[in-house]
């Protein structure tokens, strides 16, 4: 995959990423949810952000306690496992 992006000086850059690199990005976003999940804040505040409010939105059309973290990250461990990497 080639991707262009601008760096931090005024150049526009272009790399390309294997397979392996996207593999390991792949895994990392799925972590990433994971952290959020489980350490996020769900219960009693009076404003969310919008990744909060997409987790909050999931869990509760499926009848999942969001404010209980083991119900919660259980949920969303599950759907992880079954998503698979696109990039193996």
């Amino acid at each position: 995959m080639k991707i262009t992006f601008n760096g931090h000086q005024q150049t526009e850059r272009q790399v390309e990423l294997s397979q392996q690199e996207l593999f390991q990005l792949f895994e990392a976003m799925k972590e990433s949810l994971l952290d959020d999940v489980e350490f996020g804040k769900f219960d009693g505040y009076s404003f969310y952000g919008e990744k909060d409010e997409k987790i909050m939105e999931l869990c509760e059309t499926h009848n999942v306690d969001v404010a209980y973290t083991k119900d919660r990250l259980n949920f969303f461990k599950s759907i992880v496992e079954k998503i698979g990497n696109p990039y193996q």
